[in-house]
């Protein structure tokens, strides 16, 4: 039995009984035996020829191990013939794992005048806004503000247009009483027409978004836009998830709403989405600074969900997660996204992550390092049972879709080897014809990391690096603890230098073993951190600036236990030479550094299976490896393609 049978049959054992059913039926899920690949049926909604009826549906989802598509109207209009067909469909095949894929982060409300009625106005974000300059009855089109530079005509952005199409910003215009506070229920939204920034003039569309024009008084009325963006041909509006949330007169955040909706769909009585198994949350982040302009606190001040250096839309929305698994149980099963540092490191919150594309959306191979480092610390450290992370097999790079066929395939491998599941490709053709769903058996044995075969090339611990004075810091404070260093960092980001490492030509991993000593914060339980690595004198490795960059920026998790994260460096063509090795460390808590190890070789993965052994090559050039070296009962060499993997089944092993 491996570890996560077990943990499952063990949290049975002392589950009460009136949730014993409920865990019976998780137990049940094809998704939960832990044997692979396992493929998922993503999304689908858009696609229309499969709507025609129910057994035309149901041939397209059931070769799966189940479902994760929308189902609720929050960014695109579902039909809601779905739920009959999809309450059928559970009952026939009760081995599927179906899930919910939400929106986290941000809703339609023009059309949906319910949202209205739960939602109110301050439960959106705002961005930093301006008073009203003079009078303005409800009829008046055309109103002027003190300062006009926080308003534009092109805010919200059609992403999928060529070329792009922009509309210009919804504003909330709220009364104010005599010590400046938002009176939120007398408010109005309206939509920018243009703007006429020599006189400080809105040019409006009043009443809009369900609300009802008013008039308004200079220097007491805020004029506030509303931050959104466009999913589904419609701008949506941004949940205030942060700590500063405001609340409606009874009391409710945004967040506590969100919930509210979220145990309504799924009550098991009556619950459209009763027969569900839990959420994929789409997006839900943990930071918002990229939104610069953001008043997360509504004081008039743009804070990007930063407050005196605190993060309060992360403690925010942490909270929001802690409470609905509160609600939900620990039968109820939740992800999110898991691919940027912004997105959710809610560890022991949710069950796993979506890692949409194998790396990110127009990233299906470059920064191979962060999936295989965000994967394995989940893996380690989610103590929750089951866990459910997986793989879209997502290319949205135009030069990737060119190679989609073996990208997917080592999109496939690598999932598999660090315990992940994916979504279903195009088609199995790409696949050795032995090879079906959960094929490969359970996991036996640990993942053997192919580079660390070679020399170390890095002489001395992290000690005697300091000692000697080669490991240099910015920005934090250095001390010596046996073989290890302490780091305690001075600002949000410190950075850790070694000069004049002598590496050879060719391809270079590094793997560096750390962990945080400060005690964690009450709020933030398993949520890691993030340390980076980058070496001096990288290859141009393509034109794009931002496809380029995929290369280098590789990061790892660490959290409040041991854990090794891995950075691994193509480098065709570069000379043998003298490198810096260049660490940055995020956050103020102290950490402590037990490792620094390089090597000469890919950061080739093989992990065993019942049935079979999976070698993935994230390497530039093809490689050649002896798996004697690693597994005793093969004696062949085995070449492995760049950028691709090899599916060994043990049965015609000779």
């Amino acid at each position: 039995m491996n570890k996560t049978s077990f943990l499952v049959l063990l949290f049975i054992s002392i589950l009460p009984a009136h949730l014993f059913s409920q865990q019976n039926k998780l137990i049940g899920k094809t998704a939960f035996n832990s044997q692979y690949p396992q493929f998922f049926h993503f999304r689908g909604e858009m696609k229309r020829d499969v709507h025609t009826d129910y057994d035309t549906w149901e041939k397209k989802y059931v070769t799966s191990s189940g479902l994760l598509r929308k189902y609720i109207c929050e960014e695109l209009k579902i039909d809601t013939i779905l739920y009959s067909w999809l309450n059928r469909f559970a009952e026939t095949y009760p081995e599927k794992l179906l899930l919910l894929h939400f929106n986290g982060e941000a809703r339609q409300v023009n059309d949906y005048p319910e949202i209205n009625k739960k939602y109110f106005p301050g439960h959106w974000v705002y961005e930093t806004g301006s008073l009203l300059s003079e009078d303005c009855t409800s009829s008046q089109t055309h109103i002027q503000v003190k300062a006009i530079d926080y308003f534009r005509e092109k805010a919200y952005v059609y992403r999928n247009t060529s070329p792009r199409r922009w509309i210009p910003h919804y504003v909330l215009l709220v009364e104010l009483d005599e010590q400046g506070n938002k009176l939120w229920y007398n408010s109005e939204i309206a939509h920018i027409k243009s703007i006429d920034s020599s006189t400080s003039t809105l040019i409006l569309k009043r009443g809009k978004t369900n609300t009802q024009s008013r008039s308004f008084k200079a220097g007491k009325t805020y004029v506030a836009p509303i931050a959104g963006g466009i999913w589904g041909n419609d701008v949506m509006f941004y949940y205030n998830l942060s700590s500063a949330c405001p609340k409606d007169k009874n009391g409710r955040t945004a967040a506590n709403v969100l919930l509210n909706e979220i145990h309504h769909w799924f009550n098991p009585d009556n619950g459209i989405l009763k027969k569900l198994d839990g959420i994929a949350f789409d997006v839900n982040y943990f930071d918002v600074s990229k939104h610069e302009s953001w008043d997360t606190n509504n004081d008039g001040q743009a804070d990007g969900g930063w407050i005196n250096g605190k993060n309060i839309w992360k403690a925010g929305d942490l909270q929001f997660l802690k409470n609905l698994r509160k609600r939900m149980g620990q039968n109820f099963i939740i992800t999110c996204d898991g691919q940027h540092p912004i997105n959710q490191q809610a560890v022991g919150v949710l069950n796993g992550i979506e890692s949409e594309g194998l790396v990110q959306h127009n990233d299906g191979w470059r920064g191979f390092s962060r999936t295989v480092n965000t994967h394995l610390y989940w893996d380690k450290f989610n103590p929750l049972s089951p866990q459910f992370r997986y793989v879209v097999l997502k290319l949205m790079d135009g030069n990737d879709q060119h190679h989609a066929e073996r990208l997917r395939r080592f999109g496939v491998a690598t999932a598999s080897c660090l315990g992940a599941y994916t979504t279903v490709p195009d088609s199995y053709s790409f696949l050795p014809s032995w090879i079906q769903p959960c094929s490969f058996g359970r996991i036996q044995g640990e993942l053997i990391r192919y580079a660390k075969s070679s020399p170390n090339l890095l002489s001395g611990t992290p000690a005697e690096l300091l000692h000697k004075g080669i490991l240099k810091g910015e920005n934090c404070c250095m001390s010596i603890q046996g073989n290890s260093i302490i780091i305690k960092p001075a600002t949000q980001s410190s950075t850790l230098s070694i000069k004049n490492v002598e590496l050879p030509t060719g391809d270079i991993t590094i793997f560096i073993e750390a962990e945080t000593i400060t005690p964690p914060d009450a709020n933030s339980d398993l949520v890691p951190r993030f340390i980076y690595a980058s070496l001096s004198n990288l290859p141009d490795y393509e034109p794009e600036k931002k496809t380029k960059e995929f290369f280098t920026d590789l990061y790892g998790l660490v959290g409040h236990e041991k854990n090794e994260n891995s950075f691994y460096f193509r480098r065709p063509k570069v000379s043998a030479g003298k490198q810096t090795l260049t660490i940055t460390i995020k956050g103020t808590e102290q950490l402590q550094i037990h490792s620094i190890k390089i090597y000469n070789r890919p950061d080739i993965i093989i992990r065993q299976f019942e049935n079979a052994v999976v070698c993935v090559n994230p390497s530039l050039e093809e490689q050649e490896i002896h798996l004697s070296d690693f597994i005793t009962e093969y004696s062949e060499k085995l070449k492995i393609a760049p950028i691709d993997a090899v599916f060994i089944p043990k049965s015609k092993n000779k």
